[in-house]
């Protein structure tokens, strides 16, 4: 029973079984190639995006840095001259109250240059008048009191209590 037909079959099956088991080398190699090589230079595209859009957005931080900046300052000069204004206020305010009379008719407001000229020759008279006027004021300064509790309780502007003060600290220097 020698049947060389079934050799050969045998034969032939067992290559194409082989054949088949056996992985393809050549054309693999070449798409696992290409698929690695697209999806590097997708990846380079990918951070080239990335770092363009990080440029963009530093130069937009900055310029939003520097407009902040600039806004910054200008409010800031703004507050300056606002303080000014008011400490200025406050001193005429001061001012307009000590030349007020102490009657109850209704009192005329003295000029800066009228208030200022009446001063200077007053100062050792203005000195008593101060302290002796505001003795009260000066008792709670002295007893440590806060400028905000100093004027809730004397009734006085905050900003009229610390011209008060700062007007005896002057006095007190000359």
């Amino acid at each position: 029973m020698d049947q060389p037909w079934i050799y050969i079959v045998l034969l032939g099956a067992a290559a194409v079984v082989y054949a088949w088991l056996m992985p393809k080398r050549q054309p693999s190699r070449g798409t696992e190639e290409a698929v690695v090589q697209k999806v590097e230079a997708t990846l380079e595209q990918y951070m080239a995006d990335i770092e363009n859009d990080n440029d963009e957005l530093i130069e937009l931080v900055s310029g939003m840095k520097q407009e902040h900046a600039v806004k910054q300052a200008a409010l800031q000069e703004q507050v300056a001259e606002l303080r000014n204004r008011i400490v200025e206020l406050e001193r005429q305010a001061l001012l307009a109250t000590i030349s007020m009379p102490n009657s109850d008719s209704e009192a005329s407001i003295v000029t800066l240059e009228e208030q200022t000229a009446l001063q200077e020759p007053q100062t050792e008279q203005e000195q008593e008048s101060i302290r002796d006027r505001y003795q009260e004021l000066f008792a709670m300064h002295e007893q440590g009191k806060s400028v905000d509790y100093i004027a809730k309780q004397s009734g006085i502007q905050r900003g009229e209590v610390q011209l008060i003060l700062q007007l005896a600290e002057r006095e007190d220097v000359t």
